[in-house]
């Protein structure tokens, strides 16, 4: 199933996401289930970023720009409450951040194979299907689809190819870049050529470099998420009354120091 829905209606619906399933991967099904996920000045920078990119028209009903006001005097503190009020329900960005947000934006649309992708395909639709081999639904939200290729958006401090590999490696890209692969095939009928990324630099000059990701990547997110499913489907079967089987489990090891502890 494809759907055009907000943020919100997407993250208020139950199926499993590639965040949850990044989680199991880093450390428990457990872990993913029970924690929560603040968000942080990167998310929201990052939420800016593709909302003035993919759908520019929708920016200032979903953002607001904090004004500069002493707080500490009583002026400041009124202006402050008026604000808020009217940013009831927006997110607010300071002007820096706004500021950022923008250059990050021109550079984007000013190279030449990211303005070429971004160019005539459909922006963040979301698409659900169910896993056939656990039965739990799924979904995912890909940033944009265009000739066959599913295209991520991702902010980062190091777009060089070494800094950004080693980005994808650390946070899972290539988990996620798998599970939006399949979902989208499962949802649509139709097998995407591959996954890319556009990476911009969050910092002046805000430099940008697109990529495809390897074919033998996506095959090793794909076999980690896949994993991170059966151990999810298998919790919830199993509705264990202790959770220590699914962490870390309950038998006792041997503990040894890490090689580099001895100065290796």
């Amino acid at each position: 199933m494809k759907k055009l829905e907000t943020n919100s209606e997407y993250h208020a619906n139950e199926a499993v996401g590639s965040t949850l399933l990044k989680a199991i991967v880093k450390k428990s099904v457990v872990h993913a289930l029970t924690e929560k996920i603040e968000k942080s000045d990167s998310m929201l920078m990052g939420s800016a970023l593709h909302t003035l990119i993919l759908d520019p028209e929708r920016f200032s009903q979903e953002f607001l720009v904090a004004p500069k006001v002493d707080k500490r005097t009583k002026a400041g503190k009124e202006e402050w409450a008026k604000f808020l009020e009217k940013a009831e329900g927006k997110e607010v960005i300071n002007e820096e951040q706004l500021e950022t947000v923008n250059g990050m934006s021109r550079s984007v649309l000013s190279h030449k194979e990211s303005k070429k992708w971004l160019s005539g395909g459909e922006a963040e639709f979301s698409y659900y299907a169910q896993c056939p081999e656990t039965g739990i639904q799924l979904k995912c939200k890909p940033d944009f689809v265009n000739q066959g290729s599913l295209i991520d958006l991702k902010s980062t401090r190091d777009a060089s190819i070494q800094g950004f590999s080693k980005a994808c490696a650390n946070l899972m890209y290539h988990v996620q870049a798998a599970f939006y692969f399949d979902v989208y095939q499962l949802a649509t009928g139709i097998q995407p050529d591959d996954f890319r990324f556009i990476a911009v630099e969050s910092a002046a000059p805000f430099g940008v470099a697109t990529y495809v990701l390897d074919s033998r990547d996506l095959d090793f997110g794909r076999s980690l998420y896949k994993s991170a499913l059966k151990q999810l489907k298998k919790y919830l079967d199993e509705k264990p009354d202790s959770i220590h089987a699914f962490v870390y489990g309950e038998e006792t090891r041997n503990l040894s120091l890490p090689t580099w502890a001895y100065g290796a």
